[in-house]
């Protein structure tokens, strides 16, 4: 596929849109959310500790951890929650591509009508540390995004920052009732959590791992040639997956080191949002490590229930269960 002119200005767009957003995501803003994202998890914890298994990893954990710490950062009202997650699934299902179109346009105006209500009333706001708050009274240059570009803004960092964190919560979990030994030494062994994210982040990737790129100049590969100025489609899993890089490199092993995954891109394309994803990881890891005896309920010769219907997989449903004859662990 011969490319014009046009992945340079995807280029430029690019360059203006990480400029106006990496101020937002820095190391220091990201770890002051982490005490929000513990309590907000241990409060998800303690409910389905009360009401006793089984529970559903998904509804119940992983995506309303993951919504909530997006929403947050976001700065998004509640009345504008539930469309933001319906949008959400509509864009990875084949078919509703219409329908998708027509909400995300809608919640674009209005996204739209409350950064211009915050400009006009900066006053109401000014505590107010959200990305919505942060774009909205910007000064703005000429690298940066224009204000008519913000909406879109927030719209791109929600779909990059909810689905894809909470469905490898999701699969991670699989990934580690499945080898026992590992989990039970992760529970015993908070040091191992920085680890295990990583793990996690190389192979519980859903699905939709493939990342766009224009050749700068010829290459040649396996005997053929890459045309300067052509679209190349590249496979993050099957590079995560790479026996030349890691070894035994389709096993799960939550103390492989080094792991050199690309699970965030590379370069300049490397993703904003690496040190929040790490951050939910962890925290979800360090509380789930609360459930006493936990294991997929039914057992693992019963499959998990894939989410066939999402072009980016992940599960639809994975029930766990645990031993409720004995105190509660006491937080690590």
């Amino acid at each position: 596929m011969e490319a014009t002119g046009e992945h340079e200005n995807e280029a430029t767009d690019h360059r203006r849109w990480r400029h106006t957003l990496s101020r937002h995501f820095s190391s220091r803003r990201t770890t002051r959310l982490r005490p929000s994202t513990e309590a907000r998890f241990d409060t998800l914890v303690r409910s389905c500790l009360a009401a006793g298994p089984p529970a559903d990893v998904c509804a119940d954990l992983a995506y309303p951890l993951a919504a909530g710490v997006i929403f947050d950062l976001l700065g998004l009202p509640e009345e504008l929650r539930r469309a933001m997650t319906e949008w959400s699934g509509m864009v990875r299902e084949p078919g509703r591509a219409r329908e998708a179109v027509r909400l995300r346009s809608r919640l674009r105006d209005d996204v739209d009508s409350i950064l211009r209500r915050i400009r006009r009333q900066p006053h109401d706001i000014t505590s107010d540390d959200s990305l919505l708050a942060g774009l909205a009274l910007a000064r703005t240059g000429s690298e940066d995004l224009r204000d008519e570009e913000h909406a879109d803004a927030i719209l791109d960092v929600f779909l990059a920052g909810f689905d894809t964190v909470a469905a490898r919560m999701v699969y991670g979990t699989f990934f580690l009732l499945a080898r026992p030994s590992q989990w039970n030494a992760l529970c015993q062994d908070v040091s191992l959590v920085p680890g295990t994210v990583e793990e996690i982040l190389r192979l519980a990737v859903p699905g939709g791992g493939w990342i766009p790129r224009y050749a700068q100049a010829d290459i040649p590969v396996s005997g053929t040639s890459i045309k300067a100025g052509e679209l190349v489609v590249l496979s993050f899993q099957s590079a995560n997956r790479d026996e030349a890089v890691f070894r035994d490199a389709s096993v799960f092993d939550i103390r492989r080191d080094p792991n050199p995954h690309i699970a965030f891109g590379h370069g300049k394309y490397y993703c904003l949002g690496a040190a929040l994803a790490r951050l939910e990881l962890s925290v979800f890891l360090t509380g789930l490590a609360r459930f006493s005896r936990l294991q997929v309920a039914g057992g693992l010769a019963e499959e998990p229930e894939v989410a066939h219907q999402k072009v980016t997989g992940g599960l639809n449903r994975l029930l766990v269960t645990w031993e409720t004859n004995r105190e509660e662990p006491q937080r690590r």
